[in-house]
């Protein structure tokens, strides 16, 4: 109840006849009243704020997960758009060697019909000519994947992904961190020739190759290295040995993917890397 000078609040319990009296004088209630204001501000704010960061966050999340999807697809595309210049290039050769006319006589043989034609086409003396020619395209496009870089440089845990924010230099991670034991051999992970064999501050001992099809890997941290520039080196090849040269935390491969000189992402969200 109110007093002269304050208020007074009367309790009264359930097992006793007294009832208890707290007496409470002006400036004690105007704190109080203070306190409960700022607690009810700051208890809105949290909420307001606090389901905004949420749905940020959540945003934020859609948004990395639709751009990894957007980069598979777009891999997918560009390989689909190289076995599509294969084959086109293997028509080509076919009609150089046995000509426009003779190849638009091949008949097309419908499935679970015996096509006679068909055989008799194949009996043609120029026969000899086209198979071989064909089985050469066909390795010649065999080949050509071979220049295209698939798979990891070497198994190991993948430690830092592609895109990540690197702590140690402010920005998005180049390439992919590879942790294996120290001395495990580095492979290339397609056809090419060695473009630069440096030793980096940063990088430390680091080889870099160009695949001449529009890629370039390159493999940094490096313990030994097994190749010098100008070097050949087909898919698979030894380059050199896990290690923890330059600016490095552990043994481990920093592995990047450049297409014409531009850093992609060289694997898929798989948690153990594995050779290609």
């Amino acid at each position: 109840m109110p007093t002269k000078h304050g208020i007074t609040i009367f309790f009264v319990p359930h097992n006793r006849k007294d009832p208890l009296s707290v007496r409470l004088k002006g400036w004690q209630v105007l704190a109080a009243g203070i306190i409960f204001g700022i607690a009810l501000v700051l208890f809105v704010l949290g909420v307001v704020f606090g389901g905004r960061s949420t749905r940020i966050m959540a945003e934020n999340r859609a948004i990395r997960a639709e751009n990894e999807r957007l980069r598979e697809q777009r891999l997918k595309i560009i390989q689909l758009e190289r076995e599509l210049a294969g084959t086109s290039e293997l028509r080509r050769w076919m009609l150089e060697m046995v000509g426009a006319d003779e190849l638009a006589q091949i008949p097309v043989m419908t499935a679970g019909v015996t096509e006679p034609r068909l055989t008799a086409f194949f009996d043609r003396p120029f026969r000899s000519r086209l198979f071989p020619e064909m089985e050469e395209a066909a390795e010649a496009t065999r080949r050509r994947r071979d220049f295209v870089p698939r798979g990891l440089p070497v198994k190991g845990t993948i430690t830092a992904r592609f895109g990540e924010m690197d702590h140690r230099f402010l920005k998005p991670h180049s390439g992919v961190d590879i942790a294996a034991p120290r001395g495990t051999p580095v492979l290339s992970t397609a056809t090419g020739i060695i473009a630069e064999v440096i030793s980096d501050p940063v990088l430390g001992n680091a080889v870099e190759i160009d695949h001449l099809s529009g890629f370039t890997t390159r493999y940094a941290h490096l313990e030994l290295i097994s190749v010098k520039r100008g070097d050949w080196v087909e898919r698979g090849a030894k380059i050199g040995t896990v290690g923890s040269t330059g600016r490095a935390e552990g043994a481990h491969v920093h592995y990047t993917l450049l297409e014409s000189g531009t850093p992609i992402n060289p694997i898929n969200d798989n948690k153990i890397a594995q050779e290609g």
